[in-house]
């Protein structure tokens, strides 16, 4: 049961499970999602020796049960005990139906338990169903509404009672320095990629937004495999330095850092990320390019009727704040950029991807003088001389279109690569399946 395992797939385990119970003299078992050490041996286990029902777990522990104390022996997804639920376990009672072994996980693998229980000559175990079972009323012919009963177990605990060591001690502090390792290396991951964004100027507009979308998705995605990566190679390096250190030499290292087969999960975020990534482009590539050639246009619209009919006249750009009340009665005020002329007030338009830039220290302060360009037959139709005076194919709507463009033609390319990792997960599903039945 203490040899070395280095990892374990579904057909390996159910060999090793096999070959237990080949031997009717000392059968024994394990939970079927096996409890290792740092060293990848098994620690948890139960077996039959001299009559007698015994259990062992972490830290050395052993645990016997006389045939003549056991009284029932089950397996369930749930019970409670204490006034407290729990999860999968096997349980051993007395013959007063009292708790006298708990060991948590899934152990109704393969019936090597009953080959287990017939060696120490105890009674045969049985699963107890703990599910939700739908009531109706017969009076009403089943049309009321359902009433949901949960058949879960109670049982109390018989004097003795001992919980099986099913994970090793410090377990609690590991997971900790595990979640706050993934936290730093995801929150530098998510710094780093935001890096690009806030380096680029404003002008460069929507595509600033992505860049600074995209670079925190990576950098999070980064951050994530980096923290794997990290409590692999410290694992191994463990494993390294304690498999040195009781052989007296140096261990080869090809046998404990080695490079690991890709694990489903990084596969399904693989593809979610491809999937993420369609979208992102269908939106930030025609979407915004779109947009941006719309707004072009009407901004280009707008230029062209000031300069051939618009009367120049000198101003003033303004702060103008408005105040909107929210459904829970919060107010949100907003700084608006206003051209002040001739007793009139007009919002100074978005020509360009945005309007003129108010004051960042003192918005409300704003007086900047302006040349104000405005139509006599509708003055609050007017703008900045500086925002006419050159092309409104400047800035953020040039960045756009480049971007909304170069999006667009690298969506076909990856649309192709989503139906390829479509095809190969349907592949390797298939592939699974005929492994499965054919092993």
């Amino acid at each position: 049961m203490n040899s070395p395992v280095a990892h374990w797939g579904s057909r390996e385990l159910r060999k090793h499970l096999d070959d237990l119970v080949r031997d009717p003299e000392r059968p024994q078992t394990c939970p079927l999602k096996c409890p290792m050490d740092l060293m990848g041996r098994i620690r948890v286990w139960l077996a039959a020796e001299d009559g007698s029902l015994v259990a062992y777990g972490f830290g050395g522990q052993r645990i016997v049960l006389p045939a003549r104390s056991v009284g029932e022996v089950h397996t369930v997804n749930a019970f409670r005990a204490g006034g407290f639920r729990h999860g999968p376990a096997l349980l051993v009672l007395d013959h007063e139906r009292r708790l006298l072994l708990r060991a948590s996980g899934r152990w109704e693998t393969y019936g090597e338990l009953a080959l287990i229980c017939r060696a120490a000559k105890v009674p045969t175990p049985t699963h107890l169903v703990t599910t939700l079972k739908p009531r109706a009323s017969r009076r009403s012919g089943g049309r009321q509404p359902r009433r949901n009963t949960t058949l879960i177990p109670r049982f109390k605990k018989a004097p003795g009672y001992r919980k099986l060591r099913v994970n090793p001690r410090g377990r609690t502090l590991r997971v900790l320095a595990q979640g706050l390792l993934f936290l730093l290396t995801i929150g530098l991951g998510a710094l780093l990629g935001a890096v690009p964004a806030v380096a680029l100027p404003e002008w460069t507009g929507a595509v600033r937004t992505l860049i600074g979308i995209a670079g925190v998705l990576l950098g999070m995605m980064g951050g994530s495999w980096v923290g794997a990566a990290l409590l692999h190679l410290i694992a191994d390096a463990v494993r390294w330095s304690v498999t040195s250190w009781a052989a007296g030499t140096a261990a080869p290292g090809r046998r404990f850092f080695r490079r690991r087969e890709r694990s489903g999960a990084w596969s399904v975020a693989a593809g979610l990320g491809v999937v993420a990534l369609v979208a992102a482009l269908i939106g930030w590539g025609p979407g915004v390019g779109i947009a941006s050639l719309t707004h072009g246009l009407r901004d280009s619209s707008l230029v062209a009727e000031l300069r051939a009919q618009g009367v120049s006249v000198p101003g003033l750009l303004i702060d103008v704040q408005q105040s909107t009340a929210g459904s829970d009665g919060d107010v949100t005020v907003t700084d608006v950029p206003t051209l002040a002329f001739l007793g009139w007030r007009a919002t100074d338009p978005s020509i360009g991807g945005r309007p003129l830039p108010l004051d960042a220290a003192d918005p409300a302060g704003t007086r900047e003088p302006e040349t104000v360009v405005f139509l006599p037959s509708d003055p609050q139709v007017a703008a900045a001389g500086q925002q006419i005076s050159g092309s409104v194919w400047h800035g953020a709507p040039t960045a756009n279109l480049i971007t909304g463009g170069l999006f667009t033609l690298v969506l076909p390319p990856v649309l192709w690569l989503l139906v390829l990792r479509a095809r190969r997960l349907r592949w390797r599903r298939a592939k699974g399946m005929v492994e499965d039945l054919t092993g």
